[in-house]
């Protein structure tokens, strides 16, 4: 019997192999014939027919899509009046094709690029709501696919979504999932948008107070992540990026001889998170991205809390023995630390 099993499963790998080695020819063929009306310059119905089929069968060639704009192009230039809505129908196909492609491949860019450009180049509005509704589809398969997320910023930008509601929807795949480093990045390009920026002392008083109420409400998002899934690192650079805006609040109307120590406002939040992080160690003292976390918040710390290098060294031990592979960077730290201490 085991003979027998063995054998079916040769049988069953050369025959894989055949049909990997026919349809291979097959896309070669498929994609020679499409390249050569490319080279003889046929921009038609006949080309974009043969290009769906090669496409089909592998949609991450991207001289394929192309060719495929440069016929589309052809075929409705720019001024036409398009009384028929050629354009239009045209669009619907390309958005077709290329919903059925990222079906074999969510994660093909030059698909995702060649359907942005067709909703910019047939000015599709129409579809901006089915658009908004295929990347919340895709993104509950797959909350990490960064090219629908990059997508997905395009339209709600070109679409006018409120970014209130851009971020509520950051804030539920967070919530589903922390280990998100797209929904992490887009929520820093949204709270700005939201709340205003802080570049300067000028732009502090009321858009710095209700932006530094919301990264303190940022602050406990994070704290959630860090302590469901402390080796995770999104969370910590989301992290570093809202203490680098609280950080820019706070000194907003500082003297200039005091730019680099921390105001009393942003010692306090530093603090708070610091502490935070030291409990956390003390369920997770093996875990780098706290470890690191800890060395940060207490270097920062250092200029007006004298006497917190020791702590700052032990961090860094910590590190050199669970993160290896930089053990060099963190006996440079420690240098510098030790070098502070004495001086």
């Amino acid at each position: 019997m085991s003979h027998n099993v063995k054998r079916l499963t040769a049988e069953k790998r050369a025959e894989k192999r055949r049909e990997n080695e026919e349809r291979a020819n097959r896309y070669k063929e498929l994609s020679g014939v499409t390249m050569s009306m490319r080279a003889s310059g046929q921009f038609d119905q006949g080309a974009l027919d043969a290009c769906s089929r090669a496409v089909r069968m592998n949609p991450d060639m991207a001289t394929l899509w192309n060719f495929r704009r440069g016929v589309l192009k052809r075929m409705h230039p720019d001024g036409d009046d398009d009384p028929m809505g050629a354009r239009r129908q045209a669009c619907e196909a390309e958005l077709d094709l290329t919903q059925e492609c990222l079906g074999l491949n969510p994660k093909s860019y030059p698909v995702w690029f060649h359907r942005q450009w067709v909703i910019e180049w047939g000015r599709c509005s129409w579809q901006w709501a089915r658009e908004l509704k295929l990347t919340a589809k895709l993104l509950a398969l797959d909350d990490r696919n960064f090219h629908c997320w990059t997508y997905r910023r395009f339209v709600a930008k070109v679409a006018g979504e409120s970014a209130d509601a851009e971020l509520n929807f950051t804030t539920s795949k967070i919530e589903q999932n922390f280990s998100n480093y797209s929904a992490w990045h887009y929520r820093s390009k949204l709270l700005p948008a939201i709340f205003g920026t802080v570049d300067d002392a000028a732009s502090a008083g009321a858009i710095g107070g209700e932006l530094r109420a919301r990264l303190l409400e940022e602050l406990q998002l994070v704290r959630n992540a860090f302590f469901t899934a402390p080796e995770d690192s999104s969370a910590w650079f989301y992290h570093r990026w809202v203490l680098a805006k609280l950080d820019a609040i706070d000194a907003a109307g500082a003297p200039p001889s005091d730019v680099r120590r921390p105001s009393p406002e942003h010692t306090a939040v530093l603090s708070d998170e610091l502490a935070m992080i030291e409990d956390l160690l003390e369920l997770e003292p093996e875990s780098k991205w706290p470890l690191a976390a800890a060395v940060f918040l207490g270097k920062a710390l250092a200029v007006v809390r004298p006497g917190s290098d020791e702590r700052v060294s032990e961090h860094l031990r910590s590190l050199q023995r669970v993160d290896p592979t930089r053990v060099q960077y963190y006996a440079h730290l420690l240098d510098t630390v030790t070098s502070s201490a004495l001086s």
